[in-house]
């Protein structure tokens, strides 16, 4: 029971809201202004003549002429005039004296001091040279040095070009080969000897000859000569 009567103490006081906020507009003037902003921009659905339910057309052309029709009541601001500026003077263009001009407005007596007090220029250094970048080598991949190689076999060495079939095979000379071998071991031994004499002649228990031991092994690698002393190794070998 409590519940209902707090529910219709809320609708009394509801009532008496509205009806007093009624009660205190004075004209329909004041009553259009104390209405919400939908109420007052409000346009009906229906004719109040006929009934007929307006259009969607119908509504928008109605809504355009009250738009225009207040529009045309209210007086629009008159818009201000823009000041006309007034153009800055341009500055005048002051001349200024050329080189020969003030040549000629000088005395004999100053264009003496400038000729011979005139210093000569100073000699402009010459920029130096930039050194070159040196484009650096790649390194050959396997695959190049594999048919570097091939190539080399097929054509001899650099420089020397490319080798021509001959008709018919070559055939070595074996006397001229032993004759060869046979110099460069008579070169090796001289040079074995020499290293031996010197090896030994700058010992400490050298006494101005060698012993017979070195002797033997000098006569061996230089043949039938007198070998005694680090002079007569010396002699043998040059």
């Amino acid at each position: 029971m409590q519940g209902f009567q707090r529910c219709d103490q809320k609708k009394c006081l509801t009532k008496v809201f509205r009806f007093t906020n009624f009660v205190a507009v004075g004209n329909v003037a004041d009553l259009k202004i104390s209405l919400p902003m939908s109420q007052q921009t409000y346009t009906p659905t229906h004719c109040p003549e006929t009934g007929r339910k307006f259009t969607k057309a119908e509504r928008k052309a109605a809504n355009k002429a009250k738009y225009a029709a207040e529009r045309a009541a209210s007086k629009p601001k008159p818009k201000r005039k823009a000041k006309a500026q007034k153009a800055s003077p341009k500055p005048k263009a002051v001349s200024v004296p050329t080189r020969k001009a003030k040549l000629m407005s000088m005395t004999k007596a100053e264009l003496v001091d400038l000729i011979i007090g005139a210093e000569p220029p100073a000699p402009k250094r010459k920029p130096k040279a930039k050194r070159k970048a040196v484009a650096k080598g790649r390194k050959a991949s396997p695959s190049e040095r594999v048919a570097d190689k091939q190539e080399r076999g097929a054509h001899g060495a650099k420089g020397v070009g490319p080798i021509e079939p001959q008709p018919e095979g070559h055939t070595s000379d074996v006397k001229q080969a032993r004759k060869a071998t046979e110099a460069m071991g008579e070169r090796n031994r001289r040079k074995h000897a020499k290293k031996l004499a010197m090896r030994w002649a700058f010992a400490p228990n050298y006494g101005g000859m060698f012993l017979e031991s070195q002797q033997a092994e000098l006569q061996r690698l230089l043949g039938d000569v007198d070998v005694s002393t680090y002079e007569d190794v010396m002699a043998a070998v040059l």
